[in-house]
C-alpha cells in the first residue's frame, strides 16, 4: 500500500525504476544477439564473469517491472485531471526524450549500424506513429513506448467516458480489467485484444490497485483482483522466461520478481523512507528513461567503436557509461524542461504538463 501522505516521488519505487533500467542496460550491452549483431563494431564479451552475465539473463524482465511501476504511478496521477490534462501530460514527458534518441539514432545509423530502417520510416519514427502502421523503429527499446501508449489511450478513454476520475473509480476499472484480461483469450476479438493490451495489461492493472489502495480496508477489498493479476503476471514472465535458459527455476523466479515488487510497494508505506538519499536517487530515477532509451544506439556502438581502437572492454565499458549518464543528466536537467515549456507555449497553451 502506499500511503496518501507519501512525497510525490516515492523513494523505493524510484530505486526500483533505476534497477530496472540497469538491468535492461546490462542484459543488452552483454549480450550476442539484438543489436549486437548488427553493429559494424562489434565487441568481445567474454571476459564478463559468469555470475553477471547470469544475473543480466533474464534482464529484460525490466520491461515488466517499467510497465508496473507505469501502473502505480500513472493512475495517482490521472486522478482529479481532465482527459486533456492528463494527455497533454503524458505526451510532454515522454516525447522529447524519445525525440532525441530517435535524433541520435538516425545520426549516427550510418556509421555504427549494418542495417537499417529506411530514413523515410525513420523519419516516420520520430511522430510515434510507426508502431500504429507497422513500420520498424530505428530505437529498439522504444518498442515498450507503444505498449505505454496503449495504456494511456485505456485512461484517456475513461476519463472522457466518466469526466475527472475518482481513486475508486479507477479501482474499479483495474478490476473490470482484470475480468476484461481474463475473458479476452477466448472472445478472439483484435480490437479488444487492443484495448485490453492483452499481452502485458495485467501489469499495469496490478500496478494500479497496487497504488490506489491506501488502507487495510481498500487492500482487502481489492485482493482478489490482486491476486487473480499477480498470477496472470506470473504467467507472463514465466513464459517470457521459456526462451532464457540461463535462468534455472523459471517459476520460482517469476514468483520472486512479483515478491519483490510487492516488497518494494509495501516500503513505500513507512514515512519518508530512506528520504535521506532523495537528492540522489529523484535525479537517477528521472535519468532511467533516457537511459533506457539511448544505452542501446548510443552506449553499445560507443564500447564497438572503442573496441575496434583496442581500448580494453572493461575501460570501453566504463567510458561508455559515463558518456550515456552524462547525456541523460544533461537530458533532464536542461533539454527536457527546455522542451517541456516550449510544448506547453507553442502547442498545449494552458495545459498542465507536471
Amino acid at each position: 500500500m502506499i500511503s496518501n501522505s507519501s512525497n510525490s516521488r516515492a523513494i523505493p519505487l524510484d530505486i526500483l525504476r533505476i534497477f530496472a533500467a540497469l538491468w535492461v542496460l546490462v542484459h543488452h550491452w552483454i549480450s550476442s544477439d539484438g543489436l549486437a549483431k548488427n553493429l559494424q563494431h562489434p565487441y568481445d564479451v567474454s571476459w564478463v564473469p559468469g555470475w553477471v552475465s547470469v544475473a543480466a539473463a533474464p534482464g529484460f524482465l525490466g520491461v515488466d517491472i517499467f510497465f508496473i511501476l507505469s501502473g502505480i504511478v500513472i493512475s495517482r496521477s490521472a486522478i482529479g485531471r481532465s482527459w486533456s490534462e492528463f494527455a497533454v501530460a503524458r505526451f510532454c514527458r515522454l516525447y522529447p526524450a524519445y525525440a532525441v534518441a530517435i535524433a541520435l539514432a538516425l545520426l549516427f545509423a550510418p556509421v555504427t549500424l549494418i542495417k537499417y530502417p529506411p530514413l523515410s520510416q525513420s523519419i516516420l519514427g520520430l511522430t510515434g506513429l510507426q508502431w500504429f502502421v507497422g513500420a520498424p523503429t530505428i530505437v529498439g527499446p522504444a518498442w515498450t513506448l507503444f505498449i505505454e501508449v496503449q495504456f494511456y489511450i485505456l485512461i484517456t478513454v475513461l476519463l472522457l467516458i466518466f469526466g475527472k476520475l475518482t481513486k475508486l473509480q479507477l479501482r474499479n476499472a483495474a478490476k473490470a480489467w482484470c475480468l476484461v484480461l481474463l475473458l479476452a483469450p477466448s472472445l478472439q476479438l483484435p480490437w479488444l485484444n487492443f484495448m485490453a493490451i492483452s499481452e502485458f495489461g495485467a501489469y499495469f492493472a496490478l500496478g494500479m490497485l497496487l497504488g490506489l489502495c491506501n488502507s487495510k480496508e481498500e487492500f482487502q477489498s481489492d485482493l482478489p483482483a490482486i491476486l487473480t493479476l499477480l498470477a496472470l503476471c506470473w504467467v507472463r514472465m514465466v513464459a517470457r522466461l521459456t526462451g532464457a535458459t540461463a535462468v534455472p527455476l523459471h517459476e520460482l523466479f517469476a514468483i520472486f520478481m512479483l515478491a519483490g515488487v510487492l516488497y518494494t510497494v509495501y516500503l513505500c508505506s513507512k514515512t519518508d523512507f530512506l528520504g535521506k538519499y532523495r537528492n540522489i536517487v529523484n535525479p537517477l530515477a528521472l535519468m532511467s528513461y533516457p537511459i533506457y532509451l539511448l544505452h542501446e544506439p548510443l552506449g553499445m556502438p560507443a564500447i564497438g567503436i572503442m573496441a575496434k581502437y583496442g581500448i580494453p572492454p572493461i575501460v570501453a565499458f566504463t567510458v561508455a557509461t559515463i558518456v550515456l549518464f552524462f547525456v541523460c543528466w544533461m537530458c533532464v536537467k536542461y533539454y527536457e524542461p527546455a522542451a517541456r515549456a516550449f510544448l506547453r507555449k507553442r502547442i498545449f497553451s494552458g495545459q498542465k504538463s507536471s
